[in-house]
Parts: structure tokens; C-alpha cells; sequence
């Protein structure tokens, strides 16, 4: 790598300027112990770490038996199927996972966490991560949750999100409203509004048609508002979070790593609530 590319990562992300340091920990999900390797989601979140889970042999073995069973004759089908049932820690960890610790100081964080999941159960997967489970890691709780990948918008490179979405920047902040509120929309239709509205709490993932925002860190939630005030707290959080992404943009042009255009005139948002 030439010191250009270097100097050009650096200014792009600075929160890899050094390698993320990966460690592997052991913890117990239920009746398995579980070896995963990774690191910290990023240097404002200590409590938050990315992880890729290690297969091991008796993993290895049940599942395998679990798959062998599952070719006997129909009659045997319940028998089959009752160790996944039985025992779905063996079987439902996704190779990648986000392990989320409880803080010292905000035990009611957690829990409120914890409860806003199992209330948008139909919208896990979907909008937010799948609630895997809860442990205890470190001598604390933790949430256990699929680790949606993505690109986060409070990236350094979160502002190129959506690039050849539009002709101009209006039309893509237009794209990325529709996503944001089509999220969020789906959330209030639930009764809940996201109260934590910060750019990293937000993830672009898929690409062309498929693309779609998910949300994260269900901490700070306003709970059964009344429906307009869910949706002018949609409407607000839209406006708030695409003026915060062309403002990331403009950093990016300020730096020189985006091309001056013509600025066209910013079109009302269409959010659908």
C-alpha cells in the first residue's frame, strides 16, 4: 500500500487507523459454551463487540445428528425435530453475532433494551437485529444479536452510502428518507419511537432493490404515542438524520474525497407516515 492510499484510509476512517485488536471469549448460551472471536464494534461503544462464532466438535456432532434425523421416515418426524425445539442454542447462532454488554451504570437501559425486542418480535430480522438471547458475560447481562452488517451512517464512509441511487444529491437524500421512513414507520406502527436518533444507530444494508435501513440500540424508545404524534416524530427524525447525512457529505467534499456538483434545490421529503 503507497503512503497516498495510506493518508486516504486514514482521513476516510480514522477509527481504523490501527488494526482492531481481535480476542476470543468464552461464554455460556443456555446449555452450550460458546468460543467466538472478534472486536469491539467501535471505539465509542466498549460494551458492544462484533464476533464471529468458532465451530467446534460437539456443535459439529449434534447438528450433523439433528440433520441425519431429519431423512427418517415422516412418522418419526416429531422425534426428529424435538432436539432443535428442545435445544435451540445448538442450532440457531448465526455464524456472525453482536454481543451487547450491560453497562455498570444503566441497568434500566438494559432491561428497556431487552423488553422493546420482545415487543417488535414480528420486526426482528427485518427492521432491527434478531434477539438470539441473554447471557452473562464478564459478570454482567448481555444480548446476544445477529450482527446485521450494513453500512452504518455515522461512518466515515457512511456519507457514499447510496451513491448511484440519483442523478443529483436530492434525489438520493429523497432515497434515503423513503428508507429511513419506511424503518421508522414500521416501528411507530408498532407503538414504538426511536429516541435515540443518532447516525450510527442506523445501518444501510443490502444493495440496489433489496436495500433497506435497519435500526439499532433500542435503549432510549418512546413507547404508545398517539398516532400523530408518531408520525410527526418520524417525520422529525427523518428530516434530522438526512440532514445529518448531507452534512456528512459536504465534510467528505471539504476534504476533497467528493467532486463538487451543482447543488439543486432540496425537494420536501416524501415520508410515508
Amino acid at each position: 500500500m503507497d503512503e497516498q492510499q495510506q493518508e486516504f484510509e486514514y482521513v476516510i476512517d480514522p477509527h481504523r487507523v490501527r488494526p482492531p485488536k481481535l480476542k476470543t471469549i468464552y461464554f455460556k448460551f443456555q446449555t452450550r459454551i460458546v468460543s467466538a472471536t472478534g472486536t469491539q464494534a467501535d471505539r465509542e461503544h466498549p460494551h458492544v463487540l462484533r464476533l464471529r462464532t468458532n465451530p467446534s466438535l460437539l456443535a459439529t456432532v449434534v447438528q450433523a445428528a439433528a440433520a441425519a434425523a431429519s431423512l427418517l421416515p415422516l412418522q418419526w418426524f416429531a422425534a426428529a425435530a424435538w432436539p432443535e425445539s428442545a435445544y435451540p442454542e445448538w442450532f440457531l447462532l448465526p455464524p456472525r453475532i453482536v454481543l451487547k454488554r450491560e453497562m455498570d451504570d444503566h441497568p434500566r437501559s438494559f432491561d428497556a433494551e431487552h423488553a422493546v425486542y420482545d415487543r417488535l418480535g414480528p420486526l426482528q430480522g427485518e427492521v432491527i437485529p434478531r434477539l438470539l438471547g441473554c447471557i452473562e458475560y464478564d459478570g454482567a447481562r448481555a444480548l446476544l444479536l445477529s450482527d446485521i452488517g450494513g453500512v452504518c451512517l455515522a461512518d466515515p464512509g457512511g456519507g457514499l452510502v447510496l451513491q448511484g441511487r440519483g442523478d443529483d444529491e436530492g434525489q438520493r437524500a429523497r432515497e434515503l428518507g423513503r428508507l429511513l421512513g419506511v424503518a421508522l414507520g414500521a416501528l411507530a406502527a408498532m407503538g414504538v419511537s426511536h429516541d435515540d436518533t443518532k447516525s450510527d444507530n442506523f445501518h444501510l444494508v443490502g444493495e440496489g432493490e433489496s436495500a433497506k435501513i435497519m435500526v439499532v440500540d433500542l435503549e432510549q424508545v418512546d413507547l404508545d404515542l398517539s398516532k400523530e404524534d408518531a408520525a410527526w416524530a418520524v417525520r422529525e427524525n427523518v428530516e434530522t438524520l438526512v440532514g445529518r447525512w448531507r452534512e456528512h457529505l459536504e465534510c467528505l467534499r471539504e476534504d476533497g474525497f467528493l467532486p463538487r456538483e451543482g447543488k439543486a434545490q432540496a425537494k420536501p421529503l416524501s415520508v410515508p407516515w
